[in-house]
């Protein structure tokens, strides 16, 4: 009688071994589409214009040891694909006359600014700052002589949209 149930547990599992093996030979092999202009918010050509809500990164802030209190604002970010490039407002920020540099990466536009300037007791060597066009979120980083990076602001951004008059 083991023999009876050794065997049929042994067959059993070959019969789901072999289901199984075929479900994965059988099934769908297309691989998922890539990220295409399309597919993305605000596509990638043109200018995308953006509205953004940004505030104060609190580790940010006190790794720089920034006392004041900032609250948050609204401000305008622009992305030019032509010219691959990108700005945005703000006291701290790549602005529109020194544009930074764009990089793609997937739904995140990357913006980066080589710099050399002292700023709250630090030596700051870049800026940049990412929004993800999927999700809106916006972070601005500070990169450090040390070799640190610091994120500074946060927010959200959302693409402007222009009535047709």
């Amino acid at each position: 009688m083991l023999k009876n149930i050794a065997l049929g547990i042994a067959i059993g599992l070959l019969v789901m071994g072999g289901i199984w093996g075929l479900v994965h030979l059988m099934g769908d092999t297309v691989a998922p589409p890539a990220l295409t202009s399309e597919s993305m918010p605000g596509g990638n050509k043109g200018v995308m214009d953006l509205i953004c809500e940004l505030e104060l990164d609190l580790d940010g802030q006190l790794a720089l040891g920034i006392k004041e209190n900032e609250p948050s604002r609204i401000t305008m970010a622009q992305v030019d694909f032509e010219k691959n490039s990108g700005w945005y407002q703000g006291k701290i920020a790549i602005s529109e006359s020194r544009a930074g540099t764009l990089s793609l990466m997937g739904t995140r536009l990357k913006i980066y600014r080589p710099a050399m300037f002292q700023r709250f007791g630090v030596m700051i060597t870049g800026e940049e700052f990412v929004i993800d066009r999927k999700t809106g979120s916006f972070a601005q980083s500070l990169s450090l002589q040390d070799g640190r990076t610091v994120k500074l602001i946060k927010g959200t951004c959302a693409k402007v949209i222009k009535p047709p008059f």
